[in-house]
């Protein structure tokens, strides 16, 4: 496995998400539903592939079907026309990449201005696997040479995320690209610091940081778990190095926020948006 995959794993928690398949799309489409029939104001910044056919109109897709002609869900779009667009066509098919203003109202989107081609990227952020613990004097090191390898980590992170209060775990590369007398395994317990790092010494010798978090891996699990069943969340799942549930709606408005704040303490969900003011 390729060390980079390796902390992407690692680090990753539960992400209720729709998923594209193969030459059978194996997503959810999500049914977004007006908040109590109220529109957002001002208009909305977005790029994404739009696409038609004989099922629906032009939409916006969140999620696209890896197949030729492709399949997509995502909120409709009215106002469009592929007239003088740069696009694609096959099998009745049409679909294309553009970036669009238009208005939201809680369902579909209107046109503001004419389709340009795409000139916003979001690429995914890059995870922040950096170690919170300062380093001991000296510097990270190995402390038994015999328990820093490869299996000894593995059985490390094991035993972490089978703590009832374990709260994630991942690997600081630490300059080694995978080496394991040179990289920091992280674990974070919402308990007893000095018995989780006991337990977790026992079995490795190589560089180690115990950290406390607010919130168990369970416990933004069952949060995003329940956020994921609610109209207009595109997906929810547990971010462990910021220990909070990260859920993306169409738009983050401060309103929202509040009430998922009320709902389960300030700092637990953080709204993330698809759709970007104007």
């Amino acid at each position: 496995m390729k060390p980079r995959l390796l902390a992407l794993l690692l680090l990753t928690g539960l992400f209720i998400t729709p998923l594209a398949g193969c030459a059978e799309p194996a997503f959810d489409p999500v049914e977004p539903e007006p908040d109590d029939g109220s529109a957002y104001p001002g208009r909305y910044r977005v790029s994404g592939a739009v696409l038609e056919n004989a099922e629906h109109g032009p939409q916006l897709c969140r999620s696209v079907g890896d197949s030729l002609p492709p399949q997509c869900t995502g909120l409709d779009i009215v106002g469009w026309s592929w007239d003088g667009l740069d696009h694609e066509e096959s099998g009745g098919v049409r679909w294309g990449h553009f970036e669009i203003v238009a208005t939201f109202d809680g369902v579909r989107l209107t046109l503001a201005e004419p389709p340009q081609p795409p000139t916003v990227q979001r690429p995914d952020p890059e995870p922040n696997l950096t170690t919170p613990c300062p380093p001991p004097p000296g510097g990270w090191r190995v402390v038994d040479e015999a328990k820093a390898t490869t299996a000894a980590y593995k059985e490390a992170f094991e035993l972490a995320y089978a703590a009832p209060d374990a709260a994630g775990a991942w690997i600081d590369q630490n300059g080694g690209m995978n080496d394991p007398r040179k990289l920091v395994v992280n674990a974070r317990f919402t308990g007893d610091l000095a018995a989780h790092e006991a337990r977790l010494r026992a079995v490795w010798g190589g560089a180690l940081c115990v950290s406390r978090a607010a919130r168990s891996t369970a416990e933004l699990n069952r949060v995003a778990a329940e956020l994921s069943g609610e109209p207009g969340v595109l997906s929810a799942g547990a971010d462990i190095r910021t220990n909070q549930v990260v859920a993306e709606v169409y738009v983050a408005d401060d309103a929202r926020q509040r009430d998922l704040d009320a709902r389960y303490g300030v700092g637990v969900v953080r709204l993330t948006g698809y759709l970007e003011p104007a």
